[in-house]
């Protein structure tokens, strides 16, 4: 008689379960998205700062150093130009704060991005509105072949106009 007293006393404790099951649930639900929304900024910000990189390579190159003596230099100051149309074409609106810099050796340029994306969910939080996010990304101008790449250092901070 008296197990099943004591099994009568248990009735309604998984009541209690089930809404805490619910918030795990949701709560893991809401990380997801918000690590899913950084993953997509982060990729966002890495094919953009790849075809600025591009861009800059071909489109910078120093028409004197060219056909002066036939050698692919690029411009600096040309190609942080060109990096700055080529975010402004990118039209990515999830990225904000996005700062540039480009580090140039010869015909072989390097850009580095760093930008903040919104979260999702996160925002409700305090400090979690806003995850940063970084890209690098390395081209090189090239007359045919497999060019030998130098690694550019000392990157320069570029400032684009605003709009």
């Amino acid at each position: 008689m008296r197990l099943r007293e004591a099994h009568l006393d248990e009735r309604g404790s998984v009541l209690v379960l089930v809404p805490v099951g619910f918030l795990v649930l949701i709560l893991l639900g809401v990380l997801a998205v918000d690590s899913a929304v950084a993953f997509l900024g982060q990729r966002q910000l890495a094919d953009a700062t790849a075809g600025a990189a591009n861009d800059a390579a071909t489109a910078a190159l120093g028409n004197a150093a060219f056909y002066g003596s036939g050698t692919l230099v690029i411009d600096p100051s040309e190609a942080a130009t060109v990096v700055c149309r080529s975010f402004a074409a990118q039209g990515d609106s999830d990225l904000h704060r996005v700062t540039l810099s480009i580090a140039v050796t010869g015909r072989v340029i390097r850009v580095r991005a760093h930008a903040q994306i919104d979260a999702v969910f996160g925002r409700v939080l305090p400090g979690l509105g806003h995850r940063a996010v970084s890209a690098e990304a390395t081209a090189a101008a090239t007359t045919g072949g497999t060019p030998a790449l130098l690694q550019p250092s000392g990157f320069l901070p570029v400032h684009c106009p605003a709009g």
